[in-house]
């Protein structure tokens, strides 16, 4: 099943490139061209507008902006395959990036990393075991936010259960045998290897785990390094020549300019002044998928499913009533066409359309005379409270928040929007974990559900902005770590309790699974999807 889930996708990727994508006469390979040693970072600079600059560049406690620039800056100990065809990661698809191998043991309760002698850090010191122990004590230690509970997922949460058997040889021990994620985990961005040496080096007293210091400095392995920043501009990431890797940078410097007009990123782009353009909306892909200077891709991302959520002991979410009257109010296919304009796809569940388990649920389908039916049965009657959402100023879910509002008021409910930068809105989220009502869309690693419900819904979950909490969603989603991919029935036992929670208390009402959306030069061929939306620029060449 998730074998065909992911060809689906691919299949879809593949047909949204074919319909944006000019053809050439020979079809594009989606692997990094070797380059000649002179070839090596020779190419113009490539410009990646966002709409905000960065709080930090910490890989283990950051948002999707500095995730693309982790995934450049430093390596992982292995990552995932391409598909030649697609462009598309293939998560269950393992190859060696910093390690060279591993082994599971017999028993599968250890995993042994095996290092390459020629990793070396930009400073040209090697990347050692040492690093790798240090940089995941610093999430579990330091507790990185969302850092610490995705390399949690994958079944370490002590480093009592590392080992630094040599300089090139790092030992996991796993008591409960190495579940789903244990070794994929290896690929992500919170798995990122850092210098500890640097970070010694650079950090102030009073702060062992460098937070302060990874605001502006880096010290990777990557095939780019940390350049010129100038704060609420751009950072500069510079081409790494001596890249130890295969996949070597092309392109001389990758600049991630602020530009927060969403219109004049769009028309950077489709100017030739920019090379790809992040965080546009609909109505610019609408814009540039026409236009012979880009190319638009979009595909399904896996379980992202944009849903709106609320603290059940909230009023008025405190009556489950109203809870099922919202659900029925929302008008979601106002929601797919006029707000997502073709770019996000329909969903009739919290489990995404490609995800394992995916089964349309007729509670997700408006009737608003059912919904003012429910309000007037409630027992707040015709006094419903009003009830605040924040919301990112000028993105996707504002605008569905903006049609969410308009029918709610057809029907007794008010529901007031605040409007916040998305650092504000982060801090607030993330850092406060102190929102009642939210829009939310994580953008999970993995294609699966239940983890999806570990970080959207288990207690103490970074990703739990509102809190909730019960026992048994708890021990369901951390159970389901350990179950193997290939054994999909007993995953599917745990996945059904879980959405009789929440789907059977109305806990959430999802608007639309959120599609990838890319805009990039007709000129940069090799686009890739890695997961939560990054790319690795290292492969991207010329389309000549």
């Amino acid at each position: 099943m998730f074998n065909r889930n992911l060809r689906m996708v691919a299949a879809a990727f593949l047909s949204a490139a074919a319909a944006c994508v000019a053809q050439s006469a020979v079809a594009e390979q989606f692997a990094p061209t070797p380059l000649a040693p002179e070839e090596v970072g020779s190419g113009p600079r490539f410009i990646y507008l966002h709409r905000e600059y960065p709080a930090t560049l910490d890989p283990q406690n950051t948002s999707a902006f500095v995730g693309q620039l982790a995934m450049e800056l430093f390596d992982t100990l292995v990552t995932y395959e391409i598909d030649p065809e697609t462009g598309i990661a293939d998560q269950t698809s393992i190859v060696p990036r910093l390690a060279t191998s591993w082994e599971i043991s017999d028993d599968n309760t250890t995993l042994t990393f095996n290092l390459s002698p020629d990793a070396r850090f930009w400073d040209g010191s090697p990347v050692t075991a040492d690093d790798v122990y240090w940089s995941i004590e610093r999430a579990l230690v330091g507790r990185m936010g969302w850092g610490t509970t995705q390399i949690e997922t994958g079944g370490i949460f002590s480093v009592d259960q590392l080992e630094v058997v040599d300089p090139q040889t790092l030992r996991i021990t796993y008591p409960d045998g190495l579940g789903r994620y244990a070794l994929r985990n290896f690929a992500s961005m919170s798995l990122t290897v850092m210098s500890k040496a640097a970070c010694e080096a650079g950090r102030a007293e009073g702060d062992p785990w460098c937070v302060e210091w990874i605001k502006s400095n880096a010290m990777g392995s990557g095939p780019y390094m940390l350049g010129e920043q100038r704060s609420g501009e751009y950072i500069v990431a510079v081409a790494n020549t001596d890249y130890w890797g295969e996949a070597k940078p092309y392109y001389s410097e990758i600049m991630f300019q602020v530009v927060p007009d969403v219109q004049a990123r769009m028309l950077l782009l489709e100017s030739g002044e920019a090379q790809f353009a992040a965080n546009l909306t609909p109505n610019e892909f609408s814009v540039l998928q026409n236009s012979p200077n880009a190319k638009v891709f979009s595909v399904p991302s896996q379980q992202d499913v944009a849903v709106l959520r609320w603290k059940p002991d909230f009023p008025p979410f405190d009556d489950p009533k109203i809870r099922e009257a919202v659900i029925k109010a929302i008008p979601y296919d106002r929601i797919v066409n006029e707000v997502c304009r073709g770019f996000c796809t329909p969903v009739q569940n919290i489990v995404g359309v490609n995800t394992p388990g995916y089964t349309p649920d007729p509670l997700f389908a408006t009737d608003l005379e059912a919904a003012r039916a429910l309000v007037a049965e409630s027992s707040y009657g015709t006094n419903v409270p009003s009830f605040e959402v924040p919301l990112v100023q000028d993105s996707t879910h504002m605008a569905a928040g903006i049609l969410i509002q308009d029918a709610l008021r057809a029907i007794g409910i008010d529901m007031q929007i605040r409007p916040l930068t998305q650092n504000a809105f982060d801090e607030l989220a993330w850092g406060q974990r102190a929102l009642n009502v939210s829009i939310h869309s994580m953008g999970p690693w993995w294609n699966d559900f239940m983890y999806w419900a570990y970080w959207m819904y288990r207690t103490d979950s970074a990703t739990n902005h509102i809190q909730f909490s019960n026992a048994t969603l708890d021990e369901n989603v951390l159970a389901a770590l350990l179950i193997p991919q290939e054994n999909e029935a007993d995953y599917m036992v745990l996945q059904d309790e879980v959405l009789d929670i929440l789907n059977g208390d109305r806990m959430a009402a999802p608007l639309y699974q959120v599609n990838w959306n890319a805009a990039v030069s007709s000129q940069v061929c090799n686009i890739n999807k890695f997961p939560w939306g990054t790319i690795a620029f290292s492969w991207l060449r010329p389309c000549s």
